[in-house]
């Protein structure tokens, strides 16, 4: 068993454990560890944060946890689709529920199935059609990509052994546009390891803490934008727990010096196409593989694809493939093919740029005809300047590939457009030419 499997073991087994206990006995541990902490009132609600006050709180599905209020600076709207990630028995759920309202929804991860079922219960109990509760790890959360508005999650990463999965994860089940708002732990400084040890017990399981810097550098790295810290808060452990772990000196080191714990809540921003480059280039033999992905995701063919991909284009977005287009050129005629762009990504025109650029790049090869088969877009083709045509008006060059005569069903719609270089006149050839003449004054 690996070293990250341990650990999961080790948090699903201490979670189902506080899956079963009171509010109370799991906020005098700080993070719910039990009998290993006394009820003091030195410590009592170290970490955890009082969400009563907030629309949407449900006594039932707090149990204590957490280091922050993410969902108060979430910035949730009506309609919205939240994820929330550990959710728990469903505290930060609900609470994001009040806010998106009836007509939106949310997704609560866990890979708890004590506190799955216990969410379920709660969720059961309120009549929430909207809000559900999935059982997975949230390094592959069972969520499709594209499909969150706000993303949520508090005082877990410092849990997960590969934070970078998690904030992958994230960036690619929020839609273009959307944002996370998370509480977690961090570090500053290196604390000693007795006071490692301490923290472990006392101040919300941050044994698996980062520092700070290289939290924020991750969130970066996975392409986030607008990283703000909306909270950044000390967590102080009592000298009278400090001391059954460190030496006095040691105590006050870490009084004077610069090391600490902290509870942060981080917002950032998923790139939209409005504020994010939508790149086209010419594609690559090594584009094939996540070429025919795109393709099969929209149920498109991709058995007759050449291994060049020639003649085709790609649009990507903060480097991921985002739409694809391409044309099998026969003589004077093209047939265009494989159009297709992400499901998120329709709004932009991103097709249209695509098609507008080949055809293009046709009439510089001097094709004069484009054609297509369609079983869905005719209306949108139509409005690209294609026209519907008969089979048996397509040239023998075009009937004959594998694309039109095996691949695309006979019921599917023929489509063309002329892409032929306008002619010049003969009069506007002369004006032209007497135009750029020597000393005519407009050259």
């Amino acid at each position: 068993m690996t070293t990250d499997e341990s650990l999961k073991n080790l948090v699903r087994e201490k979670y189902t454990e506080v899956a079963n206990q009171s509010k109370d006995f799991n906020a005098a541990s700080c993070c719910g560890c039990g009998p290993s902490c006394e009820t003091d009132g030195e410590f009592l609600g170290i970490m955890a944060e009082d969400y009563t006050k907030l629309s949407g709180y449900v006594a039932d599905a707090d149990l204590g946890l957490g280091c922050g209020l993410p969902t108060q600076f979430a910035q949730i709207k009506e309609g919205d689709t939240v994820i929330d990630l550990g959710s728990g028995a469903g505290n930060d759920a609900f609470v994001a529920r009040a806010a998106t309202g009836n007509s939106g929804k949310v997704i609560g991860v866990d890979f708890t199935e004590a506190m799955i079922a216990k969410a379920r219960a709660n969720a059961e109990k309120l009549g929430f059609n909207n809000v559900e509760f999935r059982q997975g790890d949230i390094e592959a959360m069972p969520v499709s990509d594209n499909v969150a508005d706000v993303v949520v999650s508090n005082c877990v990463l410092n849990l997960v052994p590969n934070k970078a999965n998690v904030f992958k994860e994230i960036y690619r089940t929020l839609k273009p546009g959307g944002h996370f708002s998370i509480s977690d732990i961090v570090l500053e400084g290196e604390l000693p390891a007795g006071l490692q040890h301490a923290a472990e017990m006392y101040a919300g399981c941050v044994s698996g803490a980062i520092q700070k810097s290289d939290y924020l550098g991750l969130i970066e790295k996975t392409g986030f934008v607008n990283i703000t810290l909306q909270k950044d808060r000390e967590i102080v452990l009592p000298d009278s727990i400090l001391a059954e772990y460190i030496s006095s000196e040691e105590i006050e080191a870490y009084r004077k010096g610069n090391l600490g714990i902290y509870s942060i809540t981080v917002y950032a921003d998923k790139p939209s196409p409005a504020a994010a480059e939508i790149r086209i280039r010419t594609a690559k033999p090594t584009d094939k593989e996540s070429v025919t992905e795109l393709l099969q995701s929209a149920g498109l063919p991709t058995a007759d694809l050449s291994p060049e991909l020639s003649n085709f284009l790609l649009a990507f977005v903060d480097g991921q493939l985002v739409g694809t287009a391409g044309v099998e050129v026969t003589g004077d005629y093209g047939l265009l093919r494989s159009v297709a762009v992400k499901e998120s990504f329709r709004n932009y025109k991103i097709a249209q740029r695509l098609v507008n650029d080949l055809t293009k790049q046709m009439r510089l090869q001097w094709v004069k005809e484009l054609y297509l088969i369609t079983t869905t877009a005719e209306t949108y083709f139509a409005k690209q300047g294609f026209e519907k045509v008969e089979r048996t008006a397509v040239p023998t060059e075009i009937a004959q590939s594998q694309q039109f005569s095996g691949l695309c069903p006979s019921s599917a719609t023929v489509m063309k457009k002329s892409v032929e270089k306008p002619k010049i006149k003969l009069l506007e050839l002369e004006q032209a030419s007497s135009c750029c003449t020597p000393n005519s004054g407009c050259c």
